[in-house]
């Protein structure tokens, strides 16, 4: 049998939060789908891989309160240049949770540790 990674969905208290977050941060274009008196949620889907974020309470009952303090998810992005992505927290005013030689982790709205590391 043979399978395929499609994506990670994120749920979030905060969804639009959490999407601008992404959006401002990871520079990632989600987008937002569904109508306000629907289900919505925001969403990349990008060669066959999606990033999507939704409303823990709407997306599933045993996702509802989301758990801060789970380190259950890693989301791990590449970036070129770690003194470059510095510079770009600093100029969204967003305080790294932690620095080492390769990665830079911060917390997203939900409080997940999120890695943005050259290797």
């Amino acid at each position: 049998m043979d399978t395929t990674f499609r994506g990670v969905f994120l749920t979030s208290e905060k969804p639009e939060a959490t999407a601008r977050f992404y959006e401002q941060v990871a520079c990632l274009p989600l987008e937002k789908i569904g109508a306000p008196e629907q289900y919505t949620y925001w969403c990349l889907d990008r060669d066959g891989m999606q990033l999507a974020i939704h409303d823990a309470k709407a997306f599933a009952g045993y996702a509802y309160p989301s758990l801060a303090g789970s380190n259950l998810t890693h989301l791990y992005f590449k970036i070129a240049d770690q003194k470059a992505f510095l510079t770009h927290l600093e100029n969204l005013q967003i305080q790294p949770e932690a620095v080492d030689d390769v990665v830079v982790t911060v917390a997203d709205p939900d409080g997940r540790k999120i890695m943005f590391g050259t290797a």
